[in-house]
C-alpha cells in the first residue's frame, strides 16, 4: 500500500478522534460555566431590583427592614396570682396569699424578690388598687408557717389606710402631687412605703420657692412659662420619681424636702431621694 503502514494509520486516527472529543466536551464544559455565570448574575441583578438579600438561598426580606422590638421586659414575669415566675410556693404559702388577697380587696399583693431598687420599684408598680404589697417569698413562707410571724405583718397591712391617712394629712395641700402608695417587705421582714411623684410638681415647686427668694419679676415671668410647660408635660406623660423611706414620717419629709429644696422640714436633714433620713 505504497509503504503506508496501515496499523499506524489507524492507530493516529484514533488518536485525533479522541483529540477532538476531548475538545468537544471542554468547549461544552466551558460554554454550561458561562450560562450558569449568566443566570446567577440575572438572579443577584433582579435580586438587587427586589430590594432583596442572597446568601446561598435566597431571602424574601426587603432592604431597610427593621425586626419589630421586642415586648419583654428584662424582669421576670408574674403569673395570674401575682408570683413571679420560678417561685415555688408551699400549699401553706399559697393559701395564706389567696387569703390576703381575700381580705385585704383594696391591695395588690406580688410575691417577688428583687436585688435593686429599679427591680422593687418595677413589681410594687404592678397594680391598679388603692394599695401595692410587695412581699419577698420567704417572708410569706414564714408567715405561713408561724401565727406570731402572721400577725406581725397582717399588722402592718390592717394599719395602711391609717398610714396613708397620716401621709396625705402631713403633705396637706401637697398630697395630691404623689401617687401609687406602696409597701414592701423583704426577706428580712424589713418594711419600707414608697409614693411616686411627679418630677413636673417638683420642678416647678423648686423654681417657685427660687422665684420667692429672689423677687425678681424677670424670674417670675420665667417661672409661669415653665408651669405651664409642665403642665403641658403632665399632660401629654406622667412621668414619676419613686421616694421610699422607713417611715411614714420620713416618707412626708423625703416628698417635701423634694416639693421645697431650700427649706428644712420638721427640722430634719434630708438626703437623696430613698435613702435614709437621719435626725
Amino acid at each position: 500500500m505504497n509503504g503506508i503502514n496501515y496499523s499506524t494509520l489507524v492507530g493516529n486516527s484514533n488518536v485525533y478522534q479522541s483529540g477532538s472529543i476531548t475538545e468537544d466536551i471542554v468547549s461544552k464544559s466551558a460554554a454550561a460555566r458561562t450560562a450558569d455565570s449568566r443566570k446567577t448574575s440575572d438572579a443577584r441583578q433582579t435580586n438587587a431590583d427586589m430590594d432583596t438579600y442572597e446568601s446561598g438561598q435566597a431571602r424574601t426580606a426587603r432592604a431597610g427592614y427593621e425586626r419589630p422590638k421586642s415586648t419583654k421586659t428584662k424582669y421576670k414575669a408574674l403569673d395570674a396570682d401575682g408570683v413571679q415566675e420560678g417561685i415555688q410556693l408551699s400549699d401553706g404559702a399559697k393559701k395564706l396569699l389567696s387569703e390576703l388577697k381575700e381580705k385585704y380587696g383594696n391591695m395588690q399583693f406580688t410575691v417577688a424578690t428583687w436585688s435593686s431598687d429599679e427591680e422593687e420599684e418595677y413589681y410594687a408598680s404592678q397594680t391598679s388598687k388603692d394599695y401595692s404589697v410587695l412581699i419577698n417569698p420567704e417572708l410569706l413562707e414564714k408567715m405561713a408557717a408561724d401565727e406570731s410571724v402572721r400577725a406581725e405583718y397582717e399588722a402592718v397591712l390592717s394599719g395602711a389606710g391609717d398610714k396613708f391617712k397620716e401621709f396625705k394629712d402631713g403633705l396637706g395641700a401637697d398630697a395630691d402631687k404623689v401617687t401609687g402608695f406602696s409597701i414592701s417587705i423583704d426577706m428580712d421582714g424589713k418594711v419600707s412605703y414608697a409614693v411616686k411623684l411627679l418630677q413636673g410638681m417638683a420642678k416647678s415647686s423648686a423654681e417657685r420657692a427660687k422665684s420667692q427668694q429672689e423677687k425678681a419679676a424677670q424670674e417670675r415671668q420665667e417661672e409661669r412659662v415653665q408651669e405651664r410647660r409642665d403642665a403641658r408635660k403632665q399632660a401629654e406623660e406622667e412621668r414619676y420619681e419613686k421616694l421610699q423611706a422607713d417611715t411614714v414620717e420620713e416618707l412626708i419629709a423625703a416628698v417635701k424636702n423634694k416639693l421645697y429644696p431650700q427649706e428644712q422640714t420638721d427640722g430634719m436633714n434630708i438626703q437623696a431621694s430613698g435613702q435614709t433620713v437621719t435626725e
